[in-house]
């Protein structure tokens, strides 16, 4: 039997309000998709094509050039309850480093979340604390510390602005209440409520 007008009217209806309702609400002014690097060899390579000397990944913490302060979310014999779980909440699945902390260039920490949600919740949690007990002095909450990818993380060892990743598609997490966004920068919901994941660096 051939469907009347009036059915295929319906049907088409209910497919559009079943498209609209998968999108949900507009997550931020100019959401798009986020680089993607599964692995910690994907990331290096992703990093390398930006033109940047991360030529191979270490996960040794110790290895010659990496950060003195180490990696989020290890921990070892000597660390007390308290501290153990303090790193567990990051949820990172994997750590790595590429680069060298005492070069120019700086190097690259990168973190493979098995959360990213809770991740960048976490971060939210702990640069609230740090700015209201240290201030603007000893706190990344005004500009930020980590550049966000669909599944990956990456902490520069020198600053932001001159990670050399801001035109890569990473982008910010800010979890600064009062952080306003010009006209001219991306700016898209984060997982965590009340930041904003952006390519703007308040100076």
């Amino acid at each position: 039997m051939r469907p009347t007008p009036s059915l295929v009217t319906a049907a088409v209806s209910l497919v559009l309000l079943s498209t609209l309702s998968a999108c949900g609400p507009d997550s931020g002014d100019d959401a798009k998709a986020l680089p993607s690097a599964k692995t910690l060899k994907e990331a290096q390579e992703f990093i390398a094509k930006a033109g940047l000397p991360c030529t191979s990944m270490t996960t040794d913490e110790g290895a010659h050039g990496t950060p003195a302060e180490g990696f989020l979310g290890t921990t070892d014999d000597y660390d007390s309850p308290q501290e153990k779980r303090e790193a567990a909440a990051w949820k990172i699945g994997e750590a790595g480093f590429c680069g060298d902390t005492r070069a120019k260039a700086g190097g690259w920490i990168v973190y493979l979340p098995k959360d990213m949600k809770a991740f960048q919740q976490n971060y939210r949690k702990t640069a609230l604390a740090a700015d209201k007990e240290y201030g603007d002095k000893y706190s990344d909450l005004r500009t930020g510390r980590f550049l966000i990818g669909a599944d990956f993380v990456v902490n520069p060892t020198n600053s932001l602005r001159t990670s050399g990743l801001l035109e890569t598609g990473l982008l910010i997490e800010n979890c600064d209440p009062d952080l306003k966004v010009p006209t001219g920068y991306r700016k898209q919901d984060a997982s965590a409520a009340g930041c904003v994941l952006t390519d703007y660096i308040p100076s």
